[in-house]
Order: C-alpha cells, then structure tokens, then sequence
C-alpha cells in the first residue's frame, strides 16, 4: 500500500461543527436528523461509521463487505459523513480512496456543546417571554412599567399602598430624610401590624439612626414584637418599600431647594429585579435590631472564637488552641452566628467588624 494523504474537499475545509445552525443545517441536508443518529448500531450511517472505527482506512469495498450493504449505500453514507466531518477521505497513491473515521469522543463532544447551546437558547427567550408575561399581569393600581413620582402626598399614598395591597411579602429600606408626620408614622405602624397578623411577612432595614430617635424605636419594637424581622446598617444607599417582589416605590433624593422629594413607581422589570437582590445583599451584611446595641459586646473568649473563625480554623482547631472541649466551641460558635444574625462564618466576620468586635 503506498503513502495515504488527506483529500482536500470544500466539505473538510468548512468548520460544519463550529456552531450549533451551522450543524444542524447540515444535518438536514444530509437527511440526519441528529449527529447522535451515527452512533445507533442499526442506522446506516451507524453501521458505516461503525466500520471505519473498527476498520481505519478502509476501502469502499472493503467497508461494504464488512457492513453488509451495497457500495453505493456505503457511498452515499461516506459522502454525507464526510459532510458532518465525522469521517475523513484520504486518498492512496494509486489513486484509490479509502476513509478513516474520526475520534468518536470529539464527535460526541461536539453534539453535547450543541445541546447544551439549544437549552441556553431556549431557557433566554424563556426568559425573554416571561417578563413579558409578568408586566401584562400587573397591578392594575400602576400602570406602566417605571414612572416618576413628584409630591410628597402621593409619594406617602403609594408607600401606604404598598402596605395595604400587599398579599405576602413587603421588603423595606427605612432611612433618612424622614418624609412622614409622627400621625402617619403611628397610622403606618398600625397597618404594618395588621398586615402581619393576616400573614403579610416584613423584612425592614433600618439606618442606625433609628437608635436616637425614640419614636421610631418604640414602633419598630412593636412591629418586631408582632414578626416582622428588622436589621440595621449604619448608611443604605436608598430608601425602598417592595411589594410581593413586583410592585416598588425607590425614593432617588430629597433636594432642599425643593419641599418635595422626587421617587419612581416601578413596576416587575430588570430595575425591580436589580433592587431585590441589592436589598438581599444588603440584608446579609447588615445586623440584627437590639434594643441597647452599645452593650451588646464580647468577652474574651467569643473574640477569640470570632478571631480564629475568620482564619478559617475548624471548631477542632479552635477547641485545640484554646484548651476548651469542641462541644463548648460548637456552643459557643452557635451562639455568636445567633447574636450576629449570620448563618455564615463569613457573615459572622462580616458582622463582628462592623460592630467593632474585630
């Protein structure tokens, strides 16, 4: 047998497996109707693909006795493989041709990447359809996806909406400038706590502030008597009430020039799903409400264990260095992500150092 050398063909030069339409198109022209379809046994195109891996650099002939079909089958089969790169023609120096197969493994590779792009593809316009899906099934209350809000009195009205409509979750960001009267704030605080006995579930992030302002307290107490979960940080970066994630009120400045702040009424889009999750970060870096937080400190023991934690050292390590039984650190390690309100040992990091406790 003399030296065998790749054929060029335009089919082998053409990257047919380099994009999924590119593949498929192929596919279709050559009546295939997944690249997987080599693979089955009993297909023609199996059983000549077959062949070749058993047999490489067989002749047209050879691959016809050894699958049983008639040459121009096997043919037809080579020239449409050929087509999918799934074989190669090679072509000895008398002139003969005779194929090789390729690397089953990149072949089946290659289908997966095309799989995997389709459900991608699939799962965006998914994506893309749903969100239209949710913004015709808005509340008929807010019509429109984002609008401005000018005045204060309705700016305050669509805050106590929120309240009032909401069916199972209200999410808040409470700060400075105060906009409301002490009479609308105890009218609020009542309403919350009805809410909260029909169900309603309020998550509430307050600014630190909220410790010299009495008043405030005093409500933000009560409400938290009846369930709601409220957590400080020392400066959110906005004031914010969510309704049932799809309805919002984001407060963007207040202006001394002018009495009244300016805010945006928003409804289900890529700006309320951003806001959700800048709230949800933000609740895992803030802290816990307490009632006298400047007494709320360590001894020096749990400082250890915080210390220790933040290295990244296992409660056997801790209990090691610290000459304490690894059921005292567990204990103790419990009850400092219950006082920091983390469910993490990173956020408990994160909270000991705000706190000063690091």
């Amino acid at each position: 047998m003399g030296t065998l050398a790749l054929r060029s063909t335009e089919s082998l030069d053409r990257p047919i497996l380099a994009t999924p339409t590119g593949l498929q198109a192929e596919l279709r022209t050559h009546g295939v109707t997944e690249l997987a379809d080599i693979f089955e046994p009993d297909s023609i195109h199996g059983r000549v693909y077959a062949a070749l891996v058993q047999r490489p650099r067989s002749g047209l002939a050879d691959i016809a006795r050894h699958t049983g079909l008639a040459e121009t089958e096997v043919e037809n089969a080579l020239d449409e493989l050929c087509g999918l790169r799934a074989v190669v023609r090679l072509a000895d120096s008398d002139g003969i041709p005779r194929w090789d197969a390729h690397a089953p493994e990149s072949l089946s590779e290659a289908e997966a990447r095309r799989r995997r792009q389709e459900i991608s593809t699939m799962h965006a316009a998914a994506a893309r359809l749903s969100e239209t899906f949710r913004s015709v099934r808005r509340s008929q209350g807010w019509n429109g996806v984002i609008s401005p809000v000018f005045e204060r009195a309705e700016l305050l009205a669509d805050f106590e909406s929120l309240h009032a409509n909401a069916d199972f979750s209200v999410k808040m960001v409470e700060r400075s400038p105060h906009l409301s009267d002490p009479e609308r704030d105890t009218r609020i605080a009542e309403l919350k706590q009805a809410r909260m006995a029909e169900g309603v579930r309020y998550r509430i992030l307050y600014q630190d502030t909220i410790y010299q302002d009495a008043d405030r307290l005093r409500h933000t107490l009560a409400t938290n008597a009846r369930g709601a979960q409220a957590r400080t940080l020392p400066d959110p970066p906005f004031k914010l009430i969510v309704a049932d994630d799809e309805r919002a009120s984001l407060v963007l400045h207040t202006d001394e020039r002018r009495p009244d702040p300016m805010a945006l009424r928003i409804n289900g889009s890529p700006l309320l799903d951003m806001l959700i999750r800048s709230f949800d970060v933000l609740w895992t870096l803030s802290a816990p409400i307490s009632v006298q937080p400047e007494a709320d400190e360590l001894d020096e023991r749990d400082r250890a264990i915080l210390t220790m934690m933040g290295m990244g050292a296992t409660d056997d390590t801790i209990a090691r260095r610290l000459g304490m039984s690894r059921r005292t650190v567990v204990r103790r390690t419990a009850r400092l992500l219950e006082r920091l309100g983390a469910s993490t040992r990173f956020q408990a990091g994160v909270q000991a150092i705000r706190r000063g406790w690091l």
